[in-house]
């Protein structure tokens, strides 16, 4: 890889690691405020798992996209059409890596909001 490839590179790399850190606060930040307002027990639990395993659901179904793209990569006969097929692989990756860091965001924001919510509770 040529030093123009590797800068390209880096500069792609950061730029989807700050989107998904983005979204991984704004995620938490909804996650957090679900919980403070959820009530305790089995129904709270209940919200989590609904809120959550839509996400991840999502997540999954978005990785198997990627996967199958990147399957399709050495299938093709010229170095154009190869690179084409890898371009697609990386945005079908870097919108499941977007849907996991919200997945991620908004279970650490349930679980810090619980904690928080609870934390005047006496035991």
């Amino acid at each position: 890889m040529g030093k123009e490839s590797w800068a390209k590179y880096g500069m792609e790399k950061g730029k989807g690691t700050a989107m998904k850190s983005g979204a991984f606060m704004e995620a938490k930040e909804e996650g957090f405020a679900a919980a403070m307002s959820a009530p305790p027990g089995p129904a709270g639990d209940q919200i989590l798992k609904n809120a959550v395993d839509s996400i991840w659901s999502e997540a999954r179904k978005l990785t198997e996209e990627a996967r199958k793209i990147s399957l399709t990569v050495n299938n093709q006969k010229s170095k154009e059409e190869r690179e084409a097929v890898l371009d697609l692989t990386r945005i079908a990756a870097r919108k499941a890596g977007l849907q996991a860091a919200i997945a991620a965001g908004w279970e650490q924001g349930w679980k810090e909001g619980v904690l928080k919510r609870d934390s005047g509770k006496s035991d």
